[in-house]
């Protein structure tokens, strides 16, 4: 057996799984990642060798785990697999070893379709095995800080050579089968915690660099409206030069966001000032404008994330309103919209992002 370590995850099309239940209200469906790209290093060889991992519902995507800060308490904590280590360690055991078993000698690739993991524990009845699906296994693994096994044979055949220490070079450019070689955009996924980058392939538009279809002259086009898991309870329309966002129900869950998402570029140090013109009728709890600014490889936490919004109740006449904040240099994606949580109607027209150089102006309605 070879000893690896998990040297990198993030996001790629895999095999799709079902994205199941919904966590978060500003995030669609259709961002929800469909598998997870490994790198397993064997640093005493000089080689890697790559796993594909599909996502499952309501599973701790690796990534998150990997990437948390040292001081991060949080991305573990109340996870299965970490009350699993725990309940373990109470018990007077502990998690040995995870090893990857291919189920035939003759697999292509190290894939949750052609592996499982074989779990080791330790405890005073000496040791036990538990057969489990890889991405648990792995998981489990970073968890309880074990060392993760792979037979000879399957690294022999399917690693490949780390040049200079850089065990990513190698995979850098490859994708799946099913996968194109271009960036798709970014997928925002608050359950992990993470903002990530995915390929091509998956469905959804692809973000641009600069904000379309402000006059709503193609009707919804590029705007997504999120709800989480209370699509009923809430609608989206373009009116004419403006679009409403509206409850759908007689007392509607959650909240919504119509928003457009883009890369963030061209904003990066600067500050970035999002204005529109809102009316509101019968607003019951809140709405109104709403501007996120998200870095990839960070948790989306209060201290590491920028999020502002302008909040309107009861019945308003049109009026403008302006969100202003400072746009860090590692920011990858900006999203700007309406927001609405309750029983109401919120309309947006003559909405404008730009770039100014002024330091952070905070939020402020004008009119």
């Amino acid at each position: 057996m070879i000893t690896v370590r998990i040297a990198h995850a993030e996001p790629g099309p895999g095999r799709p799984a079902d994205p199941g239940p919904r966590n978060d209200p500003w995030v669609p469906v259709d961002a929800r990642p469909f598998g997870f790209h490994v790198v397993l290093a064997d640093d005493a060889g000089h080689r890697a060798l790559r796993a594909w991992l599909a996502q499952v519902p309501d599973g701790t995507p690796l990534p998150a785990l990997l990437d948390r800060p040292g001081d991060d308490i949080w991305t573990t904590q109340g996870i299965p697999e970490e009350l699993a280590v725990r309940l373990t360690s109470a018990a007077g055991g502990s998690v040995t070893g995870v090893e990857i078993r291919p189920d035939r000698a003759d697999i292509e690739e190290v894939t949750d379709q052609t592996c499982t993991a074989r779990i080791e524990l330790r405890g005073p009845s000496g040791p036990r095995h538990v057969t489990a699906r890889l991405d648990l296994g792995l998981t489990l693994a970073v968890v309880s800080e074990a060392p993760v096994l792979v037979p000879d044979a399957v690294m022999n055949r399917l690693a490949v050579p780390v040049p200079d220490g850089d065990v990513l070079a190698a995979f850098r450019a490859a994708r799946p089968v099913r996968a194109e070689q271009e960036l798709a955009g970014f997928v925002i996924d608050r359950r992990a915690g993470r903002v990530f980058g995915v390929p091509a392939g998956l469905p959804g538009e692809r973000p641009r660099f600069e904000p379309r279809n402000m006059s709503f002259g193609e009707g919804l086009d590029r705007w997504d409206l999120d709800c989480a898991d209370y699509s009923d309870d809430y609608s989206a329309a373009a009116e004419g030069p403006s679009a409403v966002l509206s409850s759908a129900a007689a007392q509607p869950r959650g909240a919504a966001l119509l928003a457009q998402t883009i890369f963030a570029d061209d904003y990066r140090g600067a500050t970035v000032v999002f204005t529109g013109e809102i009316r509101a009728e019968d607003v019951a709890g809140q709405g109104g404008l709403r501007l996120e600014v998200l870095r990839k490889g960070w948790r989306i936490r209060a201290d590491r994330r920028v999020e502002r919004s302008v909040g309107v109740t009861g019945s308003q006449d049109w009026s403008r309103r302006e969100i202003a904040v400072t746009v860090p240099e590692d920011t990858d994606v900006i999203r700007f919209g309406i927001t609405l949580a309750g029983h109401g109607r919120v309309w947006l027209r003559n909405p404008e992002l730009r770039r100014e150089r002024t330091p952070d102006a905070g939020s402020a309605g004008v009119g």
